[in-house]
């Protein structure tokens, strides 16, 4: 077969929410052709909305290198990466929590968050967590600025509703 056509089948799994079977394909088609950019960033587009960010975050490090001149491959890349320091960032602030190390594991999160904003300026998720992050570390006015910066994307309604709530949790700890 060619690689054309696992493509195909990965479009056609995709289609029928069967994302688990469309890496299989694009594997596939890798295996066939390896050194091809698009089926790299394809495959990570399917990994990142399963949840297999590993995976996505290699498959779209491989497609900016092959193609670093495709603005599209080094923007997916940029975003992965935001989420993937996001999520390492909430691991922190979980742990510094529960732990005597809170203030350097916060600080931590808060460089992490920094730079996520910095890789993909459009994500909520984010911005919330440096707000987040800022509010554990006593810096309520940068919370509220990376609140009314996450405020200022694009939203549903819950999220909105959350961002105000959470700016109204921040005002009232900084008046006590």
């Amino acid at each position: 077969m060619k690689a054309e056509d696992y493509l195909k089948k990965a479009y056609r799994s995709i289609y029928n929410n069967d994302f688990e079977q469309a890496i299989s394909w694009f594997d596939q088609a890798l295996a066939i052709e390896p050194d091809n950019a698009d089926i790299h960033y394809r495959c990570s587009i399917t990994c990142a909305r399963s949840n297999r960010l590993d995976k996505a975050i290699a498959h779209a490090r491989l497609a900016f290198a092959l193609m670093p001149a495709q603005e599209e491959y080094k923007l997916h890349f940029d975003r992965i990466q935001a989420k993937e320091l996001t999520q390492l960032a909430k691991k922190r602030l979980d742990s510094s929590s529960s732990s005597s190390s809170q203030g350097s594991n916060s600080s931590s999160a808060i460089r992490l968050l920094k730079r996520a904003v910095q890789l993909d300026p459009l994500s909520v998720d984010s911005q919330v967590w440096l707000a987040i992050a800022y509010a554990e570390t006593g810096q309520y006015v940068n919370a509220l600025k990376a609140l009314r910066d996450a405020s200022s994307l694009p939203q549903d309604e819950a999220v909105a509703t959350q961002l105000r709530e959470l700016e109204q949790r921040i005002r009232k700890t900084m008046k006590t």
